[in-house]
């Protein structure tokens, strides 16, 4: 049921009481059949005209713009209007025995009681309207932000993702031209890919892994024989949707900051499985984690990740690095 439909059922409903209510305080021992119901719709559609006009004065103020004060006294002067509104026609419609004011004030204020409960719901529905709307805005401004920052940081993923590349090129064509134009053809399909993931929200795993794949070829091509690498994947698991260029920002680190830097060069395992509720991904690669600050040297790939991840999913992901039995494992858990 939208707000407008629910307004309207609850004002029929609350002057369906505030009309019944009204044959406590007024004696209908003389009145006619006819006067008795031409009184009680007087009563109803009164109420629910005036305040319905008085919803509509009250809306042509921006929430904003009210103050505290404003917001205390407009139910009272509406709550004196309709119950003087229903003075006015009890006195028309119902000769008191008793016309001094201090009988006139008495009805008064027993019609301004009735009509007060409608006030009180008024005020705490818009309250709570215009209370959720604010809550909507706000949770559909940080969906915005939040896309925009993902969007930023991918972009920034992708030229790093690209120098790194080409700067295996770069170092095979100095040492085998045939070499260096196969890695032109793989880092052609994969800019492809990798730019295609990158457009999306989300990726396969499969997907992801295919990317994975074709990076450390291109890598082996420069590493030769410095590089070794394998995947252990668990079976059945390739559909499920991950956040695109993940594995891949993994191995970047692990060919520049691991394999890179030992003369020997090293081994790089990719595993992914699954696990009550959530996928985890590592790549294990030779070579020691130092988990102090390089001056200025890289980090931005790890650093986007860490908060791609938390804009994405909150405090039910993480992205960890820890050293086991010689080797450096970089690990993200996150749900799917």
């Amino acid at each position: 049921m939208n707000k407008t439909k629910f307004y309207w059922l609850i004002q029929m409903f609350c002057w369906s009481i505030v009309t019944l209510l009204s044959i406590q305080h007024i004696e209908f021992t003389d009145f006619s059949q006819s006067t008795k119901t031409i009184y009680l719709i007087l009563y109803f559609f009164s109420g629910l005209i005036s305040s319905h006009f008085y919803k509509i004065i009250i809306g042509r103020f921006h929430p904003d713009d009210i103050t505290h004060l404003q917001y205390a006294l407009f139910p009272i002067v509406g709550g004196l209007s309709i119950g003087s509104i229903y003075t006015v026609l009890d006195y028309q419609l119902y000769n008191y025995p008793d016309t001094s004011f201090g009988a006139f004030v008495v009805i008064f204020l027993k019609n301004v009681w009735k009509v007060w409960p409608w006030f009180m719901f008024f005020h705490l529905f818009r309250f709570l309207s215009i209370y959720q709307d604010r809550k909507q805005r706000e949770s559909h401004t940080e969906n915005l932000l939040k896309i925009s920052k993902l969007e930023s940081l991918k972009k920034q993923l992708n030229p790093h993702f690209l120098f790194n590349a080409l700067n295996s090129i770069k170092a095979l064509t100095l040492i085998d031209n045939v070499q260096a134009r196969e890695s032109i053809i793989q880092l052609s399909d994969l800019l492809r890919l990798s730019l295609n993931l990158g457009e999306q929200q989300k990726a396969t795993l499969s997907e992801e892994l295919r990317l994975a794949e074709n990076y450390l070829s291109l890598e082996k091509l420069r590493f030769d024989t410095r590089l070794e690498y394998d995947f252990q994947i668990q079976e059945d698991i390739g559909n499920i949707l991950i956040m695109p260029m993940t594995i891949n920002t993994l191995l970047e680190n692990a060919v520049k900051h691991g394999i890179g830097q030992l003369k020997s060069g090293g081994h790089i395992s990719v595993i992914a499985k699954t696990e009550n509720g959530y996928i985890i991904l590592s790549v294990e690669n030779s070579g020691i984690f130092d988990p102090r600050p390089k001056s200025n040297e890289g980090g931005i790939g790890l650093e986007n990740l860490k908060k791609r991840l938390e804009l994405q999913y909150g405090d039910n992901a993480f992205l960890k690095i820890v050293n086991t039995q010689g080797k450096v494992s970089a690990i993200i858990k996150m749900p799917y």
